[in-house]
């Protein structure tokens, strides 16, 4: 472990890189501490089962690194946030990828209401297991994080269905559920030559994670970051981070943005409301966020 900057008792930093500890839901509150006292941290991966590699939390710097994969080279970790080339190599196990600039073919009609239908009124269904089970996972984990953040706050729901014919709030309502929800916890990125981040040297070859959940909840970016609120993005607030940034960001934010619009198309014209039934149950995962089982309930 590099005796350096950055380095923190186990206490955060450990829960942080445990991923029995998001069976509960991710931890904001270490993540916020984190933030304020050593916003990047050496992380051991013991806890993880993997290489260290320094964390980067805050907002700023993770947005720097993402718009500098001259300096922080893109890591294979099983998905394609974006396109690979000869100048910018992934530095992974995972084969690259063609270059392309889209995800093919991009279902433009969604079939969000035959999807709902399998919500019969006064029945307890799971979401992530029956509703959407055959999307690819990180739909399904975004799709199913998107209803939540409406479960979660039943009158920001009823407010969106009221004004459900206001296409910027809808859309805002989009961006809200990804920023909030982050269906990605993190992606990998290698140190290509000596540089500084968040006031902590990184030498050539580190590994660093760049948390995209914390800087989607960093307090001085996103007020009330915890809070589902509709309108944010209306009223300009900066990109979140969901899908990376810049050069490297996910060929499937497209999708994801079209699948998810749909969803809550549908939901909102729907009559009554969704409700949760017991607790769902979360993924075992730093790295994915989405539920084992999300049990839901639709009354009139």
């Amino acid at each position: 472990m590099p005796q350096r900057r950055g380095a923190l008792p186990i206490t955060d930093a450990g829960v942080v890189d445990c991923a029995d500890a998001y069976a509960r839901g991710v931890p904001f509150d270490r993540l916020e501490r984190l933030r304020a006292k050593t916003p990047v941290v050496w992380l051991d991966g013991r806890m993880a089962d993997r290489p260290g590699s320094w964390a980067v939390l805050r907002y700023a710097d993770v947005h720097h690194a993402l718009t500098h994969p001259e300096l922080f080279a893109p890591q294979g970790d099983g998905i394609l946030h974006g396109p690979v080339t000869a100048d910018v190599p992934d530095a992974g196990t995972v084969p690259p990828a063609p270059e392309r600039s889209a995800p093919e073919p991009i279902d433009m009609d969604p079939p969000a209401r035959a999807m709902l239908a399998r919500v019969p009124y006064g029945e307890t269904v799971d979401f992530a297991g029956d509703v959407v089970r055959d999307l690819p996972e990180t739909l399904r984990n975004t799709l199913a994080g998107g209803l939540y953040a409406l479960l979660r706050h039943p009158a920001q729901y009823v407010r969106l269905q009221e004004a459900r014919w206001d296409e910027r709030l809808v859309d805002g309502a989009v961006e809200e559920m990804l920023r909030w929800w982050t269906p990605i916890l993190q992606v990998w990125r290698i140190v290509r030559r000596d540089t500084v981040i968040g006031g902590v040297p990184l030498l050539a070859g580190e590994r660093v994670t760049l948390w995209l959940v914390s800087a989607n909840h960093d307090d001085e970016v996103f007020p009330d970051p915890g809070q589902f609120l509709p309108d944010r993005f209306v009223r300009g607030a900066r990109s979140h981070l969901c899908f990376g940034f810049g050069f490297r960001a996910c060929l499937g934010a497209r999708l994801a943005r079209v699948q998810l619009r749909a969803l809550l198309d549908a939901l909102l014209e729907r009559p009554g409301l969704p409700q949760i039934v017991g607790e769902p149950v979360m993924l075992r995962s730093n790295a994915r966020h989405g539920f084992e089982r999300l049990p839901v309930r639709w009354t009139r």
